[in-house]
């Protein structure tokens, strides 16, 4: 009787609800530890550690073990026999492998990953002031190559990930937000004002937690049908457990430009014209552009640079609330920011506000909501083809007058001035992203999840032109208007089920489907009205306006809503993952798609992939080794596709005519329609090899893939008799090919309690070359008017101009090569050969980070080597002196016989030099200069406030910091700014030209001081 007596009270015992209290430590410097998750093991029960590391948690079991996790350490496990518990976390054994990183449709962990995954984290990518949060990422991830589009505010970024594999369809990766693949259009409208619009610059990059850059088959093959150019995965920020927390930051700044060409004076520019004139024999003073007597331009001297440019300001505010208990886990985020160009009248407004929501309803039921809406107002100015400052750097001639001696303003030529004060221009970009989520877990290691999301976003851009620039006088000026707005529907359902196959390995197994759809509308023409302000200010005079369009003829039957892009896809896929002793990892998975996108002969695809990892340092012979921390080997090979071309392009479309027959209208066809077109597909290797040594003192990744794109999606020429220019189809037979290497070192140089050393970097090698294009040839594809081409044995995008030779210093003329490589006087676009390439050989960045007591000092240099910029203004710069401004460095011509000079002799006749027509037709090497360099892209010094002087005034974390960007560059080109991706036509141009210039506005050179308080 007594002993079950004893057992019964035992057992009440044993589920007497009790807890532990007790405090996380870093064994290395006794610093409490924040944030750590404390959990009991195989529960839902768990909370985290507070400011001071304290953590207090309830337990109904005497057997329960509680496990401690925080990024950056390892995971500890302890027995919750005692009611005080302190925990000393070590750094992980192999640096971050505990850490989660985001895949498609899911985590894993770091150790566990078999495919190529870059991880950049969301303090990485706010430290500078970047026009939009892809730029963040330059330098920072191996094969991840990021060009800056210009100095323009809210300008994009041209990223390419492992290469270009791409033609006709858009090269760029797949974004997806928190699970949404959004809307990422850059040609909506078109090249508009000399620059193409960034759909991603109104994102907030302060409420991103994580971006994860899926690279090869492996990771992005769950994407299947979309990953062919790389994945990048964005995570926003979500509540965790504990206290209300409240974090700020601010920043302010000044913005100048990184480089910028020099240009000759009235008086030098005046004197060159006069030589030009002599050397075709005349005598006396040319006649100069714009009416201009000679005296007057003699003394007039407009630095038209000065008037366009300034030192413009930086202002961000952001704030971040975090709360979190057993039910609810919310994060708020809010931004306004206004950043000024040094463009005038030029800046980019951010303001934005994000909750995310986690709600715990049981252990078996969740339900996560994330909702964000952005506006971005972009107060745009024209540049480089368009004018602004663009003109500045062509026609606007330093002898032009910005007003007249009437006071009214110089228009016998170029006068950005007066654009700039007489017209305005704003783009609003209005946009909601927003997701609700689902998980339930039937039964243990079960869970269905079940998405939806939207993706919302519209455009309104407005332009106004005052009557002084219309040059009228019956009307106040004109407001104008131009639309457009979609949707991006999205919703998927997965199902996964992980369990233990035997006691060493287990098994996770998940499969999905998913649907969504994208539409875009718009109008079939602007719509304005004559008055003295902008719509933007008078929306009533908009609606009106609008109203009067839709309703009154003549516009009634003219005007008319359209849908400018409509698509849907539809996909199942499969997943499924096998550990055996966290040693040998399989992965294998595969997505079926069907896109609307492609003809019905070809409307679905299937790409599977797999891939594997071996974690050598898990094996007994390297377990325990000193100077081997961490040792993994993966491989992949996989399938994945490309759809990224307009819609609607494999049938034929007809669109009424403009004209009547008989009094009935017409319809006229407007493309040729294409049954069979299909998907791009890319065939994808990878080899990596990941390392740990000498206690993790030195880690890093070493890289091989090797990358195929077949059936290339094409919008080439054809046979003029078809009545079309050109038509979509597949390359059938053609292709090209990716290959490289990519480099990754981490050094802990010293790593003391007060004083740390840390030096990076990385560097990849990508070789491209386009193995076939069948039957077609140079001229079939072109990089719009880059003088860029697609040529068998040589790189997507290769220059095809003719080889300048040098100047006869006898007369001053050009020589040149012919086609077979011998020398002639003679000009002719014949004699175009494929010479330089628009890829550089090498890109990467290099960082270093110096920690002293609460000091911190960190850099990041970026660079490119090899490769070649094609400065596409030069050719009306350089030796023909045409309406435009000279370059300093075209001061190096020929002037006398014996002369050696870069430049021929200086000519107002482009019939000067033999065979030339026209000075746009001047297509050379001349012009081709070196792409390397290298950038101090970021120089960040922080002080973080001790705690004990923060605790007085009821802070928990605060730091002081002032960072520059692109304050140094070295760079071989004098024409300007290195990195450039101009203003781009359409998809194509973008892949085949994105390192050529015309007019490019520089990029950006900036200082900026703030504070981050948490509180």
């Amino acid at each position: 009787m007594l002993p079950m007596l004893l057992l019964a009270v035992n057992s009440l015992i044993a589920q007497t609800v009790s807890s532990v209290t007790g405090k996380v430590t870093d064994a290395k410097n006794g610093n409490p530890i924040e944030g750590v998750s404390v959990t009991v093991k195989g529960t839902t029960t768990g909370t985290s550690t507070d400011v001071s590391g304290n953590y207090n948690i309830k337990i109904s079991s005497n057997n329960a073990v509680l496990v401690f996790s925080f990024v950056g350490y390892s995971d500890q496990e302890v027995p919750a026999n005692k009611p005080s518990i302190d925990i000393k976390l070590s750094s992980s054994e192999v640096t971050g492998l505990n850490d989660v990183v985001v895949i498609g449709y899911g985590t894993q962990r770091k150790k566990d990953v078999t495919g190529s995954i870059a991880k950049v984290t969301g303090e990485q990518i706010t430290t500078i002031a970047a026009p939009s949060f892809e730029a963040s990422l330059q330098g920072k991830a191996p094969g991840v190559q990021v060009t800056q589009g210009s100095g323009l505010a809210g300008s994009g970024s041209v990223i390419r990930i492992r290469g270009i594999g791409s033609i006709s369809a858009a090269g760029d990766p797949l974004y997806v937000i928190d699970g949404i693949p959004i809307y990422q259009d850059n040609f909506q409208q078109g090249n508009s004002g000399g620059m193409n619009l960034n759909p991603l610059a109104a994102i907030n990059p302060n409420d991103i937690e994580s971006i994860e850059i899926l690279k090869d088959a492996g990771a992005t093959g769950i994407y299947g049908s979309r990953g062919a150019n790389g994945v990048i995965l964005v995570t926003t920020k979500r509540g965790k457990v504990g206290k209300l927390s409240v974090n700020y930051n601010n920043k302010l700044g000044a913005v100048t430009y990184a480089n910028r060409p020099d240009f000759l004076s009235n008086r030098e520019y005046l004197a060159i014209r006069q030589e030009a004139y002599t050397n075709d024999g005349h005598s006396g003073y040319p006649d100069l552009n714009g009416g201009i007597s000679w005296s007057k331009a003699m003394n007039t001297n407009t630095n038209w640079w000065a008037l366009l440019t300034r030192v413009g300001m930086i202002n961000e505010h952001s704030l971040g609330v975090n709360f979190g208990n057993k039910l609810v886990r919310s994060y708020i985020g809010a931004v306004y920011s206004d950043n000024e160009s040094y463009l005038q009248n030029n800046s980019y407004t951010r303001a934005g506000l994000r909750a995310n929501l986690d709600f715990n309803f049981s252990p078996k039921f969740k339900v996560l909501l994330n909702g964000a809406y952005n506006r971005g107002i972009n107060k745009r100015v024209p540049a480089a083809w368009a004018g602004g400052l663009g003109d500045a750097m062509s026609t606007a001639l330093p002898y032009y007058p910005v007003y007249n001696d009437d006071g009214t303003y110089f228009t016998g030529g170029s006068n950005p001035v007066r654009r700039l004060n007489e017209t305005k221009w704003r783009n609003y970009d209005d946009r909601v992203l927003a997701g609700l989520t689902l998980e339930y877990k039937p039964i243990k290691n079960f869970t269905i999840r079940a998405q939806g999301s939207l993706d919302y976003f519209n455009t309104m851009d407005y332009q106004y032109e005052s009557a002084e620039w219309l040059q009228r006088t019956d009307v106040p000026g004109i407001a104008k208007a131009n639309p457009y707005w979609g949707t991006n529907w999205q919703a998927n359902v997965t199902a996964q089920y992980d369990f233990n196959v035997t006691e060493n390995s287990r098994m996770s197994v998940m499969v999905g489907t998913e649907a969504q759809e994208s539409v875009v509308k718009g109008y079939n023409s602007d719509i304005y009205a004559y008055t003295d302000k902008q719509f933007y200010e008078n929306k009533s005079l908009y609606k009106d306006s609008l109203a009067w369009f839709k309703t009154q003829p003549p516009n009634k039957s003219n005007f008319k809503e359209i849908e400018k892009d409509n698509w849907t896809f539809n996909s199942i896929f499969a997943r499924i993952n096998y550990n055996i002793a966290s040693k040998y990892i399989f992965q294998l998975q595969a997505r079926y798609d069907g896109s609307s996108k492609f003809g019905p002969n070809n409307k679905h695809g299937f790409f599977p992939s797999a891939s594997a990892a071996w974690v050598i340092s898990e094996e007994k012979f390297l377990k325990n080794s000193d100077l081997i921390n961490l040792l993994k080997f993966r491989a992949s090979y996989g399938i994945v596709g490309n759809a990224n071309i307009p819609s609607g392009e494999y049938y034929y479309k007809y669109y009424t005519g403009s004209t009547n027959y008989q009094g009935e209208p017409t319809l006229y066809p407007s493309n040729i329609g294409n049954p069979d077109l299909k998907w791009e597909t890319l065939k994808n290797f990878d080899l990596a090899l990941e390392f740990g040594l000498f206690k993790n003192r030195i880690t890093g990744e070493v890289a091989y893939y090797n990358k195929n794109t077949i059936d290339q999606l094409l919008n080439a020429g054809i046979q003029p008799n078809t009545g079309f220019g050109t038509m979509w189809r597949n390359l059938n037979g053609g292709k090209i090919l990716n290959e490289g290497v990519e480099l990754s070192l981490n050094l802990k140089v010293i790593d003391k309690k007060d004083f740390s050393w840390t030096v990076g970097g990385n560097i990849s090698k990508n070789y491209n070359e386009v193995k076939s294009i069948g039957d077609l040839d140079a001229d079939a594809l072109g990089g719009g008017t880059n003088d860029t081409r697609i040529i068998v044995g040589y790189p997507v995008g290769t220059n095809f101009v003719s080889r300048y030779y040098g100047v006869d210093p006898v007369d001053g003329l050009p020589i040149w090569y012919d086609a077979q490589g011998k020398l002639t006087k003679t000009f002719s676009l014949d004699n175009r050969v494929p010479v330089g390439k628009v890829i550089p050989d090498y890109v990467g960045g290099v960082n270093t980070a110096l920690r002293y007591k609460q000091f911190e000092l960190s850099a990041l240099f970026t660079y490119v080597i090899g490769g070649n910029l094609y400065d596409g203004s030069a050719k009306r710069q350089a030796g023909i002196i045409t309406d435009w401004n000279i370059r300093r460095d075209l001061l190096d011509r020929w002037q006398n016989p014996g002369d050696d000079a870069k430049f021929p002799r200086t000519t107002l006749q482009t019939g000067t030099y033999p065979g030339l027509s026209s000075e746009w037709q001047y297509n050379s090497t001349m012009f081709l200069y070196d792409a390397s360099f290298m950038r101090l892209r970021e120089l960040t010094l922080r002080y973080n406030i001790p705690s004990g002087c923060l605790k007085r005034v009821g802070l928990r974390n605060a730091s002081i910091f002032v960072t520059g960007m692109n304050l140094l560059t070295f760079t071989k080109y004098i024409g300007g700014d290195p990195e450039i991706a101009r203003d781009f036509e359409n998809a194509q141009d973008r892949n085949m030209s994105p390192n050529v210039t015309y007019l490019t506005p520089p990029q950006q050179k900036s200082v900026m001081g703030g504070i981050n308080i948490t509180f």
